[in-house]
């Protein structure tokens, strides 16, 4: 494949609004689905879909040498996974280019999924259809493919499970997901964050109130709701404040928080990145761990009375907050949810009727960085880019990490190309030119090996 072929692939995958959260683009999700199964079907693989009623299907791609060239003598087989699925694009307004039209400009490829995913599976897809062009393939090769991830993999568990038969042969996982410390600076990533996302309502009557005619007479749902969070959480450190909270949480060796302190990133550059007036630091010591080896809890939207134009006097009826706990290793979701649920029944006040949701929940992932396979794809990184690879964790969560290795007790590998200010999740979502194409060449050389 050319420049403009891939462009081109990139383009029409880009162009697919595959937003998992929105029911109403499912027949988005099937044109992926099928863009994706016809192009892998096109340089030889075996395509195997895994679904259940409406839920975005998995996508297994199997591709199997009919020669011997591996360790040991042997075929190899390796993981390659990825998501097809996005963010929703709002707030459209904020993009500078439109978010399914994917565009080059300034170094950067822009589009919703540009970073997450699909610039990774255009990637690795590129890589091993070259491979397999010029005879240089040397393992068998699965593509797992998700299409729930930016909704919390909700199936992904019991669908890798009935590909069992496949993914139990699988020696070594790629997980393309992340991104690079600098640009030309690789990582590998040994852990990341589990996650709880919770949507609570609260309702405190049957209809919204003239405030002028009710105010210091009924309860306010949107005060109720704030003064309960008050209490979850102390801004002014950032600490969470429900009981038993931070039971679990263990301290990092030594030779992690060596790792970490390579990746250290300053406030001001943070601040900059970020595009924020503020950073906040749980651990005083070393701020930037504060994402890192730490839970969290965080609003994640926050809904009630009357946000139109102009002004309507109004108490409103309801409340709904999206709230998520972010969690380290050793911590349990459910352990979590039950803390939660404990701490909002006892501090919300008489005649509130609540109800309370879990969305999504993640277990976090942590792996040994030990291995033969760790080991040479850092080597074949360093010597590519440069630069020395360097290993780190995130705060963000990645469910297919932990389920794949907790099932199949096989060797994840997580990393990626994209660069901090790819503004994933965030409108003008982009890809560093430089990056996408260099990433092709660097997954050329480890499927080579």
């Amino acid at each position: 494949m050319n420049k403009a072929e891939i462009l081109k692939l990139f383009s029409d995958l880009i162009s697919i609004q595959s937003v998992s959260a929105d029911s109403k683009r499912r027949s988005e999700i099937l044109k992926a689905v099928d863009l994706l199964k016809n192009k892998l079907k096109e340089i030889g693989f075996k395509i195997k879909l895994i679904g259940k009623g409406d839920s975005p299907p998995l996508i297994l791609g199997t591709y199997h040498l009919d020669h011997d060239r591996c360790l040991d003598g042997k075929v190899q087989t390796i993981g390659i996974y990825g998501h097809y699925d996005v963010q929703p694009e709002d707030p459209v307004k904020e993009w500078r280019t439109p978010p399914f039209n994917l565009t080059v400009r300034g170094g950067k490829i822009y589009g919703r999924g540009a970073a997450d995913n699909k610039g990774h599976i255009i990637q690795n897809f590129t890589s091993i259809k070259r491979l397999i062009e010029v005879k240089k393939l040397k393992s068998d090769i699965v593509f797992i493919l998700e299409g729930e991830e930016e909704t919390g993999s909700v199936h992904l568990e019991e669908f890798v499970k009935k590909a069992k038969d496949i993914l139990s042969k699988v020696e070594v996982f790629y997980v393309t997901d992340t991104g690079m410390y600098r640009k030309n600076m690789p990582q590998i990533f040994f852990g990341l964050r589990g996650l709880v996302y919770f949507e609570l309502t609260i309702e405190t009557g049957t209809k919204d109130l003239h405030s002028g005619l009710w105010g210091n007479r009924v309860l306010n749902p949107a005060q109720v709701a704030s003064q309960l969070f008050a209490k979850m959480k102390d801004g002014k450190n950032e600490r969470v404040l429900i009981p038993g909270f931070y039971n679990e949480v263990r301290s990092i060796s030594k030779k992690e928080r060596k790792l970490l302190e390579a990746v250290a990133r300053t406030d001001e550059g943070q601040i900059k990145e970020a595009g924020v007036y503020k950073i906040l630091s749980l651990d005083k010591k070393q701020p930037y761990l504060s994402a890192k080896i730490y839970p969290s809890l965080d609003i994640n939207g926050f809904v009630s009375g009357y946000t139109g134009e102009g002004a309507k006097t109004i108490i409103p009826r309801q409340a709904v907050v999206k709230f998520s706990c972010r969690l380290v290793e050793q911590q349990n979701p459910e352990k979590t949810e039950i803390l939660v649920r404990d701490f909002i029944a006892k501090n919300l006040p008489e005649g509130v009727k609540y109800g309370l949701k879990i969305l999504s929940k993640d277990h976090p992932f942590y792996t040994e960085i030990n291995n033969r396979y760790v080991k040479k794809t850092a080597e074949i990184l360093s010597d590519f880019f440069g630069n020395e690879t360097r290993f780190n964790r995130t705060g963000g969560s990645i469910p297919a990490a932990e389920i794949l290795q907790r099932l199949y007790k096989k060797p994840i590998i997580l990393t990626g190309f994209t660069l901090p200010d790819d503004s994933i999740h965030s409108p003008n979502e982009n890809f560093d030119e430089e990056m996408f194409w260099k990433g092709i060449e660097a997954l050329g050389k480890i499927y080579s090996q």
